[in-house]
């Protein structure tokens, strides 16, 4: 017989080889019930055919599917990339499986992702939210009130209790602050990411913080926000570096506006770190090629997927969850703010 175009069922083997369709299910999930030669044969047969078995079917047969849907912003931001490695190492020593999506930071193609993923019947889905401003706390509200695990890292709603990783951002900002004034620095800048997420407003505190421990005044004429992450033009850098007196250290809530930031110093004949020492957030991979090197905050990639991943696992096999988890983050000392290695 020649066998239909399209997908193999266990129809179809079962046509082939005089069986029935039960029969050929149990020998597939190699149930006792069947002779060992019968479960051979019809294994033997499935692989000749390239029987491949309905893994959604099978999920809604055991209840779940062993798979774990992940929504980034992007997947070419190598501290996504870090955290999803970390991620993936702890799937698979527990036998998960991974779909990652990308928002692209818009809120409304990460709803749409958490829609298809659904659909999918992954077991639990972790987000880290798009950035674009838009606050999804009642979506997000709603979603949780049903059975499907849901956990956040790196960033999350606005006023919403819920399951997270995060890194302690206040602290970050606090310590990259404070091993500027241990150089000396009395006149410190800071670019200052979005302040309706709270990462960047826990930045901003901690750098506060840290002044203000010092006896520094907090001097928002030093203060530059930054609309993108990747914002990194050099000319929103002329009104720090066109001051009177201008900042002789910053501090940035991003390695890339960090970048940008010596790229503008350089073009004016500012020395790094002689004339202004630069510090940024995130250990992004280019932070140790670029010249000179880039001082920054180590957000603990691996540490935050593999702690991320192992939570949402524990949720979806009904274990306790405590809601905030928060890891702490490092300065690591380099070229543009040197001082000894790690704070």
């Amino acid at each position: 017989m020649a066998l239909k175009s399209g997908k193999i069922t266990i129809h179809d083997i079962a046509y082939e080889l005089g069986l029935n369709a039960s029969t050929v299910s149990r020998a597939l999930a190699d149930n006792p019930v069947v002779s060992k030669k019968t479960r051979e044969l019809v294994q033997a047969k499935a692989a000749e055919m390239n029987y491949q078995p309905n893994a959604m079917a099978a999920a809604l047969r055991r209840g779940r599917s062993n798979i774990i849907g992940v929504i980034v912003p992007a997947i070419d931001r190598s501290f996504f990339a870090r955290v999803i490695r970390g991620m993936e190492d702890e799937f698979d020593d527990r036998g998960y499986r991974v779909i990652v999506c990308q928002s692209y930071d818009s809120s409304e193609r990460e709803i749409e992702m958490i829609k298809t993923l659904r659909r999918l019947r992954v077991d639990g889905i972790l987000i880290s939210i798009a950035k674009d401003g838009n606050n999804n706390t009642d979506f997000y509200r709603q979603l949780m009130q049903e059975k499907l695990p849901v956990m956040f890292f790196d960033t999350m709603p606005t006023d919403l209790e819920a399951p997270a990783v995060l890194i302690d951002d206040h602290q970050g900002g606090y310590a990259a602050t404070k091993h500027l004034i241990e150089r000396g620095h009395r006149r410190i800048g800071h670019l200052r990411g979005p302040q309706y997420l709270h990462i960047y407003r826990d930045r901003y505190a901690g750098y506060r913080a840290a002044l203000e421990e010092a006896g520094l005044p907090v001097d928002e004429r030093y203060v530059l926000d930054i609309s993108s992450h990747f914002d990194s033009d050099e000319t929103i850098f002329e009104r720090l570096l066109s001051l009177p007196e201008p900042p002789d250290a910053v501090f940035s809530s991003s390695d890339f506006s960090a970048a940008g930031c010596i790229r503008a110093a350089r073009k004016r004949g500012i020395r790094v770190p002689e004339d202004l020492a630069v510090i940024g957030f995130a250990n992004e991979k280019f932070s140790e090629i670029v010249t000179p090197t880039l001082a920054t905050v180590d957000q603990e990639t691996m540490a935050m997927g593999r702690l991320s991943a192992q939570r949402i696992i524990d949720a979806v096999e009904g274990r306790d969850v405590t809601m905030i988890h928060r890891l702490s983050p490092t300065v690591i000392a380099r070229g543009s703010a040197p001082g000894g290695g790690a704070a």
